[in-house]
């Protein structure tokens, strides 16, 4: 029996260890390319179907918030008409927001991955805005679930608040919110 040479042991689990490294690091870029691929879809999609209105994105987005919990109060499409109101104009039309929840085909996902890409196009206003239009929303019916909290997380996230001080911020807002404090 032979004892092997050390010298060619050592290099051996080197170069092992190098190819696993290799492989891993391939995975991880291959994993994160796939996700912006992904995002990217999404993205398109929204940009689709509400182009670069800001109005048209802010009334997917809150139709969605109302639609999320699976279920839509007469609190929250009066909470739509305000924000809609707020956002775009006293001239909105109440009488949209019924068409607007039986037509939208948009995912939350879809919604946020679009929000990330025009990021940097929506004004800090209107992004502040938005937020603010989806927390009257997701609390219109007096509740404010897991669901609504991870997606109101989602949102914040995308116009670029960091995600790991989010949900207390978020928290504070909603209690500030429910006491009448924020209008």
């Amino acid at each position: 029996m032979t004892t092997p040479d050390p010298s060619t042991v050592a290099s051996d689990g080197g170069s092992g260890a190098a190819l696993a490294l290799i492989i891993l690091i391939a995975a991880v870029a291959g994993w994160i390319g796939l996700r912006q691929f992904v995002q990217g879809l999404r993205a398109q999609k929204t940009r689709t179907a509400v182009g670069d209105d800001f109005g048209k994105y802010a009334l997917e987005a809150l139709t969605n918030a109302a639609k999320i919990d699976g279920r839509v109060s007469d609190t929250e499409q009066a909470a739509i008409t305000q924000a809609m109101r707020d956002l775009t104009g006293a001239s909105f039309d109440a009488a949209a927001i019924g068409p607007a929840l039986a037509n939208a085909r948009l995912s939350k996902d879809e919604l946020v991955a679009y929000l990330a890409a025009k990021s940097r196009v929506f004004s800090r206003e209107q992004k502040t805005a938005l937020l603010k239009a989806l927390l009257s929303v997701f609390s219109a019916d007096g509740r404010f679930d897991e669901v609504e909290h991870a997606a109101l997380v989602d949102y914040t996230a995308a116009v670029g608040f960091d995600r790991q001080s989010a949900p207390e911020m978020l928290r504070s807002i909603a209690r500030d919110f429910q006491r009448g404090r924020i209008t």
